[in-house]
C-alpha cells in the first residue's frame, strides 16, 4: 500500500480543476460538463456519456486503472466500483484516460475494456491508496499494451477496446 494518505477533498478540486482544462482545450462545442455523478461530460450530438479520470504524473508509463474508488472491507464487502467499472455501471460509453502533464490520452470503450481487463487483471500489478477513512485500489497498466501496434488485438465482444489517442474518434464519428 501507498505511504501517503491522500485526502479526498484535495483531490476532488485538482479533478474538477483538470475537468475544466480538458473542456476548455477539447470539446467547448462538442461536449457538455456533468454533475460528475453518472459521468463527467455528455457528447452534445450523440448524448454518449464520458467519464474522465485525470493522472498528474509525468512520463508514467502505467495507467492507474482504479478498480475499486472504495475497497471491499470485511464491515463493507461490497466496495464501490470505480474506474471503467463505474463508467459502465454509469452507463457511460466512453473511459478516457487523460495524462494532463503530458497531454497524453487513451481513449476506451468502458463496456469492451472491463471486459477485456477482467480475466487479465492477475497480470497487473494491483496498488491500494489511502485516503482519508478508506482505501482505494487499482491496477498498473503498461501504456505500451495500447499502443496503436496492438490496436488489433484489444477486443472484447466483437468491440474494441481501445478507440484511439484523441477524442476525434467519438465526437464526430460514432
Amino acid at each position: 500500500m501507498s505511504g501517503k494518505t491522500f485526502s479526498m477533498a484535495a483531490q476532488l478540486k485538482k479533478g474538477k480543476a483538470a475537468e475544466k482544462a480538458f473542456l476548455e482545450k477539447y470539446g467547448q462545442d462538442a461536449l457538455e460538463k456533468l454533475s460528475g455523478r453518472k459521468g463527467d461530460f455528455q457528447i452534445k450530438w450523440s448524448r454518449a456519456i464520458l467519464e474522465l479520470k485525470t493522472d498528474f504524473y509525468e512520463g508514467s508509463p502505467n495507467l492507474f486503472i482504479e478498480r475499486w474508488s472504495v475497497s471491499p472491507t470485511p464491515d463493507k464487502p461490497e466496495g464501490r466500483p470505480g474506474g471503467p467499472w463505474q463508467s459502465v455501471t454509469h452507463n457511460a460509453s466512453y473511459y478516457v484516460y487523460w495524462f494532463a502533464a503530458d497531454d497524453e490520452m487513451f481513449v476506451f470503450n468502458s463496456e469492451a475494456l472491463v471486459g477485456w481487463l477482467e480475466p487479465r487483471l492477475g497480470t497487473f500489478r494491483r496498488i491500494q491508496v489511502r485516503n482519508k477513512g478508506y482505501t482505494t485500489e487499482g491496477y498498473l497498466v503498461p501504456k505500451k499494451l495500447f499502443l496503436e501496434s496492438a490496436k488489433e488485438i484489444l477486443t472484447h465482444a466483437d468491440k474494441d477496446v481501445y478507440l484511439g489517442s484523441n477524442l476525434e474518434g467519438i465526437l464526430f464519428f460514432t
